[in-house]
């Protein structure tokens, strides 16, 4: 074997319009040349975005959000493009709980696909993947932001974001694996640029040993660099996951293919797509579209290289979020319905419902280290006793 060949994938969720096609023709979901790129790869690895179970409501967890879930019979899809890694870190693949991901875990299991990043326990969600081929070994670390469906001491779940764990687990992999990849679940939904904290962050996870890094879940290409010789991957964008957003950015994605030489030598290329545009499948651009995604592309990666553009471009987007923002915050909370609260925004009233003096104190808990150990504990056993 000349070079392994692996190609890594963004978000995945087979449920809604894609469910009763995924069960009866999966195929009809890509294009042959997408079929080709997995076909004649080593290892095709996508993030699955939900659990594949029939557990009912009974088992949803307390969150914000949508629960997301597909049928088991949609595994059919992961069987069609032969991929042989799931990434299981992330904000959805607890939404069932212990039963949905033990269904998901022992489905993987059947039809021989591993997985990464979640379980049921703490020590399994950490736990690395290793793949040895004829002369190397990919050691591949998964971790999700912190949101509901991470594991924590008393459940399982998604492997989270916490910095002093990822860099043992980052170190761990580095002794038993020549190339060490990390898969972050995390960053701003329906934001093309990662923001500031994030490129920090990932910067650092490359200094600390990383070969690869590679980010999803703002469900948008979010550019790429080469920091101090590592290739950072901010965002792959959607694979396929139904919606009917007018965020352009959904219906768009890359497929990032790894080549690792004898030499151990990483290359990598972006294949571009565009997903549940119309169709309800994965198709390769055409020559038009893949100059333009060029062109973005280079636009993107220019801001994240230029801090004062990059900040400048978060502030932009905050700004259009600060409403929604607040009223979260806000003490028209006390109101039983989103529909009288959306009015209260819509008539610009939000600003007799917020109070300062509640803003600093929800600041102070939430940015000071010690405060946010106790708001937390003391809001999550509230959330659980009401």
């Amino acid at each position: 074997m000349d070079s392994i060949n692996i190609n890594i994938a963004g978000d995945l969720f087979l449920g809604r319009r894609i469910e009763s096609i995924a069960i009866n023709n999966p195929e009809s979901l890509f294009d042959e040349k997408i079929y080709g790129l997995f076909n004649n790869s080593d290892l095709n690895i996508v993030n699955l975005e939900s659990s594949l179970t029939h557990a009912g409501s009974e088992h949803q967890i307390t969150k914000t959000g949508p629960h997301l879930k597909s049928t088991p019979q949609t595994i059919g899809v992961l069987d069609f493009l032969k991929v042989g890694l799931v990434t299981l870190a992330n904000n959805h693949i607890y939404d069932y709980g212990d039963k949905g991901l033990s269904d998901t875990l022992d489905l993987c299991r059947d039809h021989k696909i591993s997985t990464v990043g979640a379980g049921l326990t703490m020590e399994e969600a950490s736990e690395i993947y290793y793949k040895k081929f004829e002369q190397l070994t990919v050691g591949i670390v998964n971790i999700a932001e912190n949101e509901w469906s991470n594991a924590n001491g008393s459940h399982g779940g998604a492997n989270p974001l916490n910095i002093i764990a990822n860099l043992r687990s980052i170190q761990r992999a580095k002794k038993e694996a020549d190339i060490v990849i990390l898969v972050i679940h995390g960053g701003i939904e329906y934001f093309k640029y990662p923001s500031p904290r994030i490129v920090d962050l990932y910067r650092f996870y490359a200094e600390q040993g990383a070969t690869i890094i590679i980010g999803h879940h703002s469900h948008s290409i979010s550019g790429y660099e080469i920091f101090k010789g590592v290739p950072i991957f901010y965002g792959l964008g959607n694979f396929l996951f139904d919606s009917t957003t007018d965020f352009e950015g959904w219906y768009e994605g890359v497929l990032l293919n790894i080549q690792i030489n004898k030499r151990i030598e990483v290359s990598w290329s972006l294949i571009p797509y565009k997903q549940c545009k119309g169709q309800l499948k994965v198709e390769l651009f055409d020559e038009n579209n893949r100059l333009e995604f060029d062109n973005s592309i280079k636009d993107i990666n220019e801001i994240i290289a230029d801090p004062e553009l990059l900040q400048r471009e978060f502030d932009t987007f905050i700004d259009t979020q600060k409403k929604y923002v607040l009223s979260n915050f806000s003490t028209s909370y006390v109101l039983k319905y989103n529909f009288l609260r959306s009015v209260i925004r819509k008539l610009k009233l939000e600003q007799y419902f917020i109070r300062r003096n509640q803003l600093k104190a929800i600041l102070n808990f939430s940015r000071c280290e010690s405060l946010q150990d106790v708001s937390l504990a003391i809001i999550e056993n509230y959330i659980k006793t009401k």
